[in-house]
């Protein structure tokens, strides 16, 4: 493997390897890799670092174009929150139109499109020698910040309006209905 330090564009036919150790002991954030950019063209698009992978073979049993993993050791830990992916977005005075989320999930079907075994928009699993404690413990989601009240994106009621249908979810082997009401609960 060869070492080198550069500028410019780089392109390489094996990929790259980096291999960081660091000791820092929490009196700054310590990021390996930084990439910044900043547009000023009104009406650009883009901004982003691309990740793409392009297949036109029949891959084995996973593939992915990112992927995001920490693994903590015995006495590893985080004292606040841990993830292994972060999607953060600031709003500001000037986002008055346009729609905005942290996350964007695209499901893309052209025409000549199969769904396979089952298609998601997210899948979620658990798996390791100790799932009960995550069947124990754990939750689906985690929603925080919000404070319930009408009108707002949580409403706390027991009455609940007329139904209009509901989300298709998978759970274990069988699928389930997520009830949606027309008006919110009161």
């Amino acid at each position: 493997m060869a070492r080198t330090t550069f500028s410019g564009p780089v392109a390489s036919d094996n990929g790259f390897i980096t291999d960081i150790t660091n000791t820092s002991t929490g009196s700054s954030t310590f990021n390996a890799s930084i990439t910044s950019v900043t547009m000023t063209g009104v009406g650009g698009t883009g901004g982003r670092t691309l990740f793409e992978m392009d297949t036109n073979v029949a891959l084995g049993s996973f593939s992915n174009a990112l992927k995001a993993q920490v693994t903590y050791g015995a006495a590893g830990r985080t004292t606040g929150l841990g993830s292994a992916f972060v999607a953060e977005l600031t709003l500001s005075a000037g986002t008055t139109s346009g729609t905005y989320a942290p996350v964007e999930i695209e499901l893309n079907a052209p025409a000549s499109a199969s769904t396979g075994t089952r298609t998601s928009f997210i899948y979620a699993s658990t798996q390791g020698a100790n799932v009960a404690a995550v069947d124990t413990n754990g939750v689906f989601l985690n929603l925080q910040g919000l404070t319930a009240g009408a009108g707002k994106m949580l409403v706390a009621g027991s009455t609940l309006g007329t139904a209009y249908g509901g989300l298709r979810v998978r759970v274990g082997g069988a699928n389930y209905w997520v009830p949606l009401y027309a008006a919110e609960p009161s």
